[in-house]
């Protein structure tokens, strides 16, 4: 071949290289969730921060926040006066597709996250997933999404202008199921680790528990914990969770 020749297929080629290059480095879907967040909370960035925003968009090898998340969300009550409190205290289980089970307990500001690190003797979870949140079962399958709020969205400006009808407490609407909501008679004693405070204000357990995986509770404003096992079955029960 003439260097003519192979200057040419060169040039023919380097667009294609470039924009290779450019699709494993930059995934417009996140870049763009990553760009509406709204700024870091006042007291900066820790385990408590961004309550109900989807953690794993930039906890994750594209980002690169640490710790590197499997999944991550945010439970919520609703006061009386509608608006949105975190819950404290109580597991969330993961069943993956290939039976292991994960646990986590959530914190003062109702996060709760599993870390890649915390998928003891696997890479990864088997998706679909099945979630447990106190008593109540999710009602469909987590497909691929790790970040809740990724599904979950709350109500925002930009929601509320294009569906007058999401609701501004929780922001369930036709684009998303909003907020995942737990009510305190929703937790089971097995399903609580550590503090949990009625958010209605009629009092609550203090009591700690342990569930599937052997996971135990650090307490209210303590770190998440989680572990995994396999489980012998999968996830049962039926309901209607967020």
């Amino acid at each position: 071949m003439r260097a003519t020749e192979i200057s040419r297929a060169l040039r023919l080629a380097l667009p294609v290289v470039v924009a290779s290059l450019w699709g494993c480095t930059h995934d417009p879907v996140i870049a763009e969730r990553i760009e509406k967040l709204p700024a870091e909370d006042a007291a900066g960035a820790s385990a408590f921060h961004r309550a109900g925003q989807p953690c794993v968009d930039c906890h994750n090898t594209y980002e690169g926040a640490s710790p590197e998340l499997a999944v991550g969300g945010t439970i919520f009550s609703q006061n009386p006066d509608l608006t949105l409190k975190g819950v404290s205290g109580v597991f969330v289980t993961i069943f993956d597709s290939a039976g292991a089970t994960s646990k986590a307990c959530t914190n003062a500001a109702g996060n709760f996250y599993i870390t890649k690190a915390d998928l003891q003797g696997v890479a990864d979870f088997a998706f679909p997933l099945t979630v447990q949140v106190g008593s109540r079962f999710m009602s469909s399958l987590v497909g691929r999404e790790r970040s809740c709020a990724g599904c979950h969205v709350l109500a925002n400006e930009e929601r509320i202008a294009e569906d007058p009808s999401v609701d501004k407490a929780t922001g369930q609407g036709r684009s998303s199921a909003g907020a995942i909501l737990i009510s305190f008679d929703e937790i089971p004693e097995s399903e609580r680790c550590g503090p949990l405070v009625d958010p209605t204000g009629s009092g609550g357990g203090g009591a700690s528990g342990t569930g599937v995986g052997g996971a135990s509770g650090t307490g209210a404003g303590g770190a998440t914990v989680a572990s995994t096992t396999a489980a012998t079955t999968g996830a049962g029960g039926s309901g209607g969770g967020q």
